[in-house]
C-alpha cells in the first residue's frame, strides 16, 4: 500500500498506546489521531500497516 497523507489522521508516538504508569505499551491497539482503535498488534509495523488500511477505508467511504 501506498503511504500518504490524509488530515485528521495520524498515528501520534507510532501509534503506541500508554500504561497505567505513563509507559509506552509494546504490543496492543494503534491508535489514530482520529480515535479509531485496532485490535491487540504486536509491532509497530502491524500498527503502521492497520493505519495505511484504515486510512484507505476513510479515503473509499469519502468517495461513496
Amino acid at each position: 500500500m501506498k503511504s500518504t497523507r490524509l488530515a485528521g489522521h495520524a498515528l501520534p508516538y507510532e501509534g503506541r498506546v500508554k500504561d497505567s504508569h505513563g509507559q509506552f505499551v509494546a504490543v496492543g491497539p494503534a491508535v489514530c489521531s482520529c480515535g479509531a482503535i485496532s485490535g491487540p498488534l504486536t509491532s509497530a509495523n502491524a500498527r503502521k500497516r492497520w493505519h495505511a488500511e484504515h486510512k484507505a477505508a476513510v479515503r473509499a467511504a469519502q468517495t461513496n
